[in-house]
């Protein structure tokens, strides 16, 4: 189990303030530097990203839960990588859940690391659709 699933793990069963997060964060983060294999850092590296970018703005004596953590179109790009545009999109074509709030889309954490872990597969073959 990674650092930052551990740190994820503990810290939504009851709650964490974001300062003790944070630090959590930059510890693991400095422990999968440490790691020989490349692709355990830039998925550890990856996933503290996406967590201190939902922890912005939150004062460090915030209690956070992580499985409630949210971000907007524009972090969701951020921390993918993506326009926010093709965020949007990837919302309207399903591959991505989302709630719409006062005009913007809002998506939890947790549906963002299905799109961050596919970078680190290993390529294989790819599942043919056959034609209709």
């Amino acid at each position: 189990m990674s650092a930052s699933r551990r740190i994820a793990a503990g810290a939504a069963a009851g709650g964490t303030t974001a300062g003790v997060l944070r630090d959590h964060l930059a510890a693991a983060l400095g422990s999968a530097m440490r790691r020989a294999e490349p692709e355990a850092v830039a998925l550890t590296a990856d996933r503290t990203k996406a967590m201190a970018v939902a922890l912005v703005g939150l004062p460090d004596d915030a209690v956070v839960e992580l499985g409630q953590l949210e971000v907007g179109t524009r972090q969701a790009g951020v921390i993918l990588g993506f326009h926010p545009e093709h965020v949007r999109r990837l919302i309207r074509s399903g591959r991505l859940r989302a709630r719409r709030i006062s005009g913007d889309y809002r998506m939890a954490l947790d549906d963002l690391w299905p799109l961050l872990e596919v970078r680190y597969r290993q390529p294989g073959r790819r599942r043919l659709r056959p034609r209709r």
